[in-house]
């Protein structure tokens, strides 16, 4: 009788991915941020979320080092937010979502 062992780690790394960026405020900033850099009200006028979720998911997404807040100036104080190395290289993934939905949600 052969006995398989099972794996050390049971999480999926499709869910664990998912449950990091799937939630739609955590989508709409991240593929605004894929054309570059933006302030935080330039993001809260394309996302049009609140600012207390906007703060809050650029928290949670600096969080796992998928984005980085870079201070520009102290007076008057002003930030701006980039995509790290990390979340760069989900811009393929985000390509191919977005041909998925062109395809099927017609």
């Amino acid at each position: 009788m052969i006995t398989l062992k099972k794996p050390e780690s049971t999480i999926c790394p499709i869910v664990e991915t998912i449950r990091i960026i799937g939630s739609e405020p955590k989508l709409l900033v991240l593929r605004y941020l894929l054309d570059g850099g933006k302030g935080f009200n330039e993001l809260q006028k394309l996302t049009k979320l609140s600012s207390k979720t906007l703060s809050s998911t650029l928290k949670d997404l600096e969080t796992y080092d998928l984005v980085k807040r870079i201070i520009i100036s102290d007076r008057p104080f002003r930030v701006k937010y980039e995509l790290t190395e990390k979340s760069k290289e989900l811009k393929g993934v985000f390509e191919e979502i977005q041909k998925w939905g062109n395809k099927y949600l017609k």
